[in-house]
């Protein structure tokens, strides 16, 4: 398939996959800046309220995921290789499976507190989520200026690296301080969860750097 037609799909005239493909990029925004307020909140009760938001936004991603495959399946002449874009868009929403599991934990597990550290890596997720949101915004002009997609991706790499360093720091204070077996358990388990969604943010890139060798 001739790349041209990567860029001829996006025209305003058809901006089918594009337009799906960013609905799922504001709902990690928006679901991560409920997982922030979430992981924020004291109260039992409200913590469940914002938890019921990010699974209707969860919900509604799932289905803009199944649009974009079903489009795969009628969609005779495809923007750049459906490969690519099924693998983006599974990415995406494996993202916001992850957003909703790390509240989803803490609304089962009901540990005494809530840390901040807890809250650092939220605001990691929140930061990837906006790299996402831009680079996925400059796929139709990727041809002519790939280098904003390529300042999201290192942007990426580096907020998933100071995840890294928030977890194993995390982790390694809780194992030399925390007593109660079950409080760690359930502290490790949120903050894994949290991590694996830094991390799975920032394994996007790998499309978006396949998409810019092919196109760009």
């Amino acid at each position: 398939m001739g790349i041209n037609r990567f860029f001829q799909f996006f025209l305003p005239k058809e901006p089918k996959f594009l337009n799906l493909l960013t609905g799922q990029v504001d709902d990690i925004v928006k679901a991560s800046d409920l997982l922030i307020a979430f992981l924020q909140t004291p109260a039992h009760e409200q913590r469940k309220a914002l938890y019921a938001e990010i699974k209707q936004v969860e919900m509604h991603c799932d289905r803009l995921t199944t649009q974009i495959l079903d489009e795969l399946n009628n969609t005779f002449i495809t923007p750049f290789d459906r490969e690519d874009i099924h693998e983006l868009a599974a990415q995406l929403d494996d993202v916001l499976d992850l957003i909703n599991g790390s509240a989803k934990r803490v609304v089962l597990y009901q540990p005494k507190v809530l840390t901040t550290s807890m809250v650092e890596l939220a605001e990691y997720v929140r930061q990837s989520a906006e790299c996402l949101q831009i680079a996925v915004a400059e796929l139709d002009k990727v041809k002519k200026n790939p280098s904003v997609v390529k300042q999201q991706v290192r942007r990426m790499h580096e907020i998933e690296n100071l995840a890294d360093d928030v977890y194993e720091h995390y982790i390694m204070s809780l194992f030399e301080n925390e007593k109660d077996a079950i409080e760690l358990f359930k502290h490790m388990e949120i903050m894994q969860m949290l991590e694996n969604a830094t991390d799975k943010a920032y394994r996007v890139t790998d499309v978006l750097k396949t998409i810019i060798v092919k196109y760009a």
